[in-house]
């Protein structure tokens, strides 16, 4: 069984590599973001705008070239 101050620490440590991951990631800025854009938007279906607002951020911007060539 583990001690208090073992479980602490550990649980310190998982806190930290979460805060570290959202922060390489930009996660806070892209949350406070898209909800931003959803009360902007005030959507009647919330979850389907947001699953369309990251779908268009995973996509990959098209190659300058190729917006050129339209």
């Amino acid at each position: 069984m583990e001690s208090g101050s073992t479980a602490a620490s550990e649980e310190a440590r998982s806190l930290r590599e979460c805060e570290l991951y959202v922060q390489k990631h930009n996660i806070q800025a892209l949350l406070k973001d898209s909800i931003v854009q959803l009360c902007t938007a005030r959507p009647e279906r919330p979850m389907a705008f947001l699953r369309e607002y990251f779908e268009r951020l995973e996509k990959p911007l098209r190659p300058r070239a190729a917006v050129l060539k339209r």
